[in-house]
This record gives C-alpha cells, sequence and structure tokens, in this order.
C-alpha cells in the first residue's frame, strides 16, 4: 500500500501465554505455517484491518478471538501486557509482536486452524519440545512476572 507519507507498515501479532493450574498452554503450528512452521508456540494472530471509526482494546479483543479460534478456550479479561517486540518474518513482512499473559477461563484445549497438537506444560517441559524461536524465553519470562506478583 503506497501512502502520501510514504509510510512504512508492520503486520500487528498479538499472542498470549495462558496459564491454567500452574501450567502454560502449548501449540504446534502446522508444517504448513509460513513461520516456524511444525514448531510449539503459544496462541494469537494478526489483527485484522479495522472498520469502525473507533474501537477500543484491538489487541485484547483480537487475543481473545484468536485463542478461541485457535485452541477453543475462553481467557479471563483482561489479559495483562507483558512487551512487544519487532522481527522479520521469513518472507521478510516486517512484524510487530505483542505478548500478554492470560488466564484460562473455560473451554476444553483443542487444535484448531492453524495447529496439529496443544499441550499444557510446566517450565520444566519445556525443553522437551522444539518450540519457535523466542517462545521459552517468553514463557519463563512470564512465569517470573508471576513468581514477583
Amino acid at each position: 500500500m503506497k501512502t502520501k507519507d510514504n509510510a512504512h507498515f508492520h503486520i500487528v501479532l498479538v499472542k498470549g501465554i495462558v496459564i491454567k493450574d500452574g501450567k502454560y498452554l502449548i501449540a504446534k503450528r502446522s508444517t504448513k505455517e509460513i513461520q516456524e512452521g511444525g514448531k510449539w508456540s503459544i496462541p494469537g494472530g494478526k489483527v485484522e484491518l479495522r472498520t469502525k471509526e473507533s474501537d477500543f482494546d484491538v489487541l485484547e479483543e483480537t487475543l481473545k478471538r484468536e485463542i478461541k479460534e485457535e485452541v477453543d478456550i475462553e481467557i479471563e479479561e483482561p489479559p495483562h501486557y507483558l512487551q512487544s517486540i519487532s522481527f522479520v518474518r521469513v518472507d521478510n513482512a516486517p512484524v510487530i509482536g505483542t505478548l500478554f499473559l492470560c488466564k484460562w477461563k473455560s473451554g476444553k484445549v483443542k487444535p484448531l486452524e492453524d495447529h496439529v497438537k496443544v499441550n499444557w506444560v510446566s517450565i520444566d517441559e519445556l525443553k522437551n519440545y522444539d518450540l519457535a524461536k523466542g517462545v521459552g524465553n517468553a514463557i519463563r519470562f512470564a512465569h517470573k512476572k508471576l513468581d514477583n506478583a
């Protein structure tokens, strides 16, 4: 998209570290995924084009919707913002990622959309999974935040 001021745009991504009974939700991505196919990640997705004149809590609402669509669970509100990052996807698309800590509210987790498996894991069990880049560090960061709360 070309703009009058030649602005460059990023994909905006929201990801949720979901906790339930001291364990964290991870989901194995389909091998057909552009980024980190076949690796274990955390649920989330891209912020879609907004068409309302004004919209509030865009990141939080997107996160809630994406978690429901990807793993069929509800999260408690509000999710707690943890941090943001930027990176370039393997197809050279620039991404701004936002990370939230979420508490499981209801539902039985199951893989939907772009995932083939899901699992609840402890911090110690993370080493047993082929995690997407940064996922282990993100979950450990969230875990430390919980310990300090």
